[in-house]
């Protein structure tokens, strides 16, 4: 009955999710009918202009959005697991925040690296400063045994980052501060081309990997000494970890900027739909709600004329779910 129920949910979220694609190619300021959509794609010329959009603005768009929403949710489910704190994520451990300052040490300090150009050089710096973090959290946990106080030393981080922005924010011109703001609302446009090709292939690769390590991940959950006992290399895993979420995180950063709430709240509402804690199940249902959800947010965005950045929009709908956490987890513990 319980894998019926699964079954159900990954047809529907499937289909939900390919609804949610047509519907995001039509969604936007200007309104395409069908027949219209039709002619622009098919004619394929340099001089199409309806094309171009649908392309650029739409199509580009919402696969970002799909890729972008199911990377973060998967970075959040695994933090979950490692960390054994249902609150932990990209955002909140400060993970979002080391990639932050590595684009803003390239946007305003002028950071460059000998050999890369582009935003080759802001995901290297991105991912430098995801993978930073990560490894001073993971240092800290060996130390650190309250999960929530891990939690406050992420945030802690985060803190800390902010206060380095501020000063570049001091040393950089109007242009670039300009530009760095406008990237840190979030947003899923603006990318193609190579810059496309290169966030699908980096991002497939890390939810490709992932799924090599859903044995280790179910018996982590069941706790290190368990792993352990049935051969789980921590070691391996560790750097996996590290690995894996800082690429991930690193990524959509830098091409989306510091997406909030996705990489908390999708795992939360995936274990409570399946009741699962298999990750063969929770990893793929992840991918489809994260993807679902970044795409419902871009849509949103959309119908005010995008008039609303992307980190209100996943605020809106992430926020009531971590709140719903929180108050779940104090009822358990004060029993």
């Amino acid at each position: 009955m319980k894998q019926l129920k699964i079954i159900t949910w990954v047809l529907i979220l499937v289909i939900l999710l390919f609804g949610l694609i047509i519907g995001s190619l039509f969604a936007g300021e200007i309104n395409i009918d069908w027949q219209s959509f039709m002619d622009y794609f098919t004619n394929t010329t340099g001089s199409n202009i309806g094309y171009q959009y649908i392309i650029e603005n739409r199509l580009n768009r919402t696969i970002v959005a799909v890729f972008a929403g199911a990377a973060l949710s998967l970075a959040g489910l695994i933090l979950q697991v490692f960390f054994r704190n249902p609150l932990a994520g990209p955002g909140v451990l400060g993970i979002s925040s080391g990639a932050s300052l590595g684009v803003a040490a390239v946007v305003l300090g002028g950071l460059n690296f000998q050999g890369f150009t582009g935003y080759t050089t802001s995901v290297l710096a991105g991912f430098i400063g995801s993978f930073s973090v990560l490894m001073l959290l993971i240092l800290a946990s060996k130390y650190i045994r309250q999960s929530v106080t891990l939690l406050v030393f992420g945030l802690m981080i985060g803190f800390f980052t902010s206060a380095i922005l501020n000063v570049l924010y001091q040393w950089a011109d109007a242009e670039s501060t300009r530009e760095f703001v406008v990237w840190g609302l979030g947003s899923f446009e603006g990318i193609y081309g190579n810059a496309l090709l290169f966030f699908i292939v980096f991002v497939g690769v890390g939810i490709g990997v992932s799924f090599f390590f859903i044995k280790p991940l179910n018996a982590l959950a069941l706790g290190v000494e368990y792993a352990q006992t049935i051969g789980v290399n921590m070691r391996q895993l560790k750097w996996f970890i590290i690995v894996i979420t800082g690429l991930l995180t690193a990524i959509v950063t830098v091409f989306c900027g510091p997406i909030g709430f996705l990489g908390i709240a999708v795992p939360q509402l995936v274990r409570m739909l399946s009741r699962s804690q298999n990750h063969n199940v929770l990893l793929p249902l992840c991918l489809l709600l994260g993807a679902i959800l970044a795409l419902l947010s871009d849509i949103f965005i959309r119908v005010f004329d995008g008039n609303v950045p992307l980190n209100t929009a996943t605020s809106l709908l992430g926020a009531p779910i971590i709140v719903w956490t929180i108050i779940k987890m104090n009822k358990r513990f004060s029993i």
